[in-house]
């Protein structure tokens, strides 16, 4: 496997990150981009990621070059922040699998503002609060599945949870005070509503034998939703799609929690096949 096909395979491999990335010529060059397009990060190295330099090069939305700066290893994948103060970055190796073993915070300019020690070799989901001050990341490995919260200002783990049944999906409110995340064991799903300090506010519980996951959160943290998916085959096109089987929009009042409405998509017409 050439060089560039393998970064095209390691990105769908990583699967949550929140970034634009597009691959350019060389033995490792890519371009990463923040969600509104306004910061970009290009990244140009020999793509011996447990060893060899990284070089940065970060512009803004007119192109012009904001920084220059070198890192030790070589990126799984970056994501700039919008406010185009930080960037976040995720180091580790790739062979059958991806493995993060660190996540690291940068100045726009190079500074390395944290460095945190990391073993996963899947995630479960990320998300940001609106002013990007607070990031949350998930992650399991064979052993157990996690959720990190960070402050992207200060580059500090605020806190760092642990489980053992597997992370579905992990969401910030706007404000960064509130993280919703759901965990899942065979047909055993749970909701929980952790606070900003990483206190277990409310927990409920979900049985359905399809795919669950927690898919938004509001600004202040007063509604958030979550959403039971299934495969199902499509006779015209041959391929099976992930389709809504239902949608729970909760009500989060100071950690009391309730079912606010369960909305169910319209039933799809069967369609037959042709002879």
């Amino acid at each position: 496997m050439t060089a560039k096909k393998l970064i095209k395979s390691v990105i769908p491999a990583l699967m949550v990150l929140a970034f634009n990335c597009a691959i350019v010529s060389g033995a490792y060059a890519a371009v990463f981009s923040s969600k509104n397009g306004e910061y970009t990060v290009e990244v140009d190295s020999d793509f011996s990621i447990e060893a060899g330099k990284a070089h940065y090069k970060v512009k803004d939305e007119s192109g012009e070059i904001i920084s220059k700066f070198e890192t030790d290893l070589s990126p799984i994948a970056l994501m700039p922040l919008n406010n185009g103060k930080r960037i976040i970055g995720f180091y580790g190796g790739v062979g059958q699998t991806v493995v993060v073993t660190q996540v690291r915070f940068y100045s726009m300019k190079g500074e390395l503002i944290g460095k945190y020690g990391i073993f996963a070799t899947g995630t479960g989901g990320q998300d940001i609060s609106e002013n990007d001050r607070y990031y949350v990341y998930s992650w399991w490995n064979d052993k157990k599945s996690g959720i990190d919260l960070f402050d992207t200002q200060t580059g500090k783990k605020v806190w760092s949870k642990t489980f053992e049944k597997l992370v579905k999906g992990v969401k910030i409110s706007g404000d960064g005070q509130w993280i919703v995340t759901m965990l899942s064991k065979g047909k055993s799903k749970e909701i929980y509503l952790l606070d900003y300090e990483g206190n277990l506010k409310w927990s409920g519980s979900i049985k359905a034998s399809n795919d669950c996951s927690i898919t938004s959160i509001n600004e202040d943290g007063s509604l958030f939703e979550a959403t039971e998916n299934k495969m199902v085959y499509n006779e015209k096109d041959g391929y099976m799609h992930r389709t809504l089987v239902k949608k729970t929009v909760y009500a989060n009042e100071d950690g009391e929690v309730k079912i606010e409405k369960i909305i169910n998509p319209p039933p799809q017409k069967t369609q037959n096949k042709s002879h």
